[in-house]
């Protein structure tokens, strides 16, 4: 099927529609982060979620998980750095890379803050049927395959 060109220019563009969508869920979550004083921003979240699975990655690999520019992380690395949420550590076996780990206090902002993401996924989610939302997921993750 093919879309007409008009269309593809149009306020209905699928490209705006997805974009305008990431805006919204992104404020909407940095909004309940900061109503349960949780000091992080959904782009350190996105980071934060791999070191939260497995502590200890190195920045390329925390790049290449969350789909970032490697000197994008090491913006976020370095405010949550200062922020005493993770701290860097030589790489044993490479001492041109160093390890990302949480601290303690990284590590207990884990559960708050994906009760945080819950509560922003279902608000988003409201009234939504989830087989439509099932159809919606396998057609975006469709568009990506298309063009990777």
């Amino acid at each position: 099927m093919r879309m007409q060109k008009n269309h593809i220019c149009s306020e209905e563009h699928l490209g705006k529609i997805v974009g305008d969508t990431h805006v919204a869920m992104v404020k909407h979550l940095s909004k309940i982060l900061k109503e349960n004083d949780i000091p992080i921003t959904p782009d350190q979240f996105r980071v934060l979620m791999y070191l939260w699975k497995q502590d200890g990655k190195s920045q390329q690999e925390l790049a290449t998980l969350s789909c970032r520019d490697r000197a994008n992380v090491t913006r976020i690395i370095d405010i949550l750095e200062r922020e005493g949420v993770v701290e860097r550590q030589d790489d044993e076996n490479d001492r041109r890379v160093f390890k990302i780990h949480l601290t303690d206090f990284g590590k207990t902002l884990e559960s708050q803050t994906l009760e945080c993401v819950q509560k922003s996924a279902e608000e988003a989610l409201q009234g939504i049927n989830p087989s439509d939302l099932e159809i919606c997921i396998k057609v975006l993750k469709k568009i990506a395959e298309n063009l990777s």
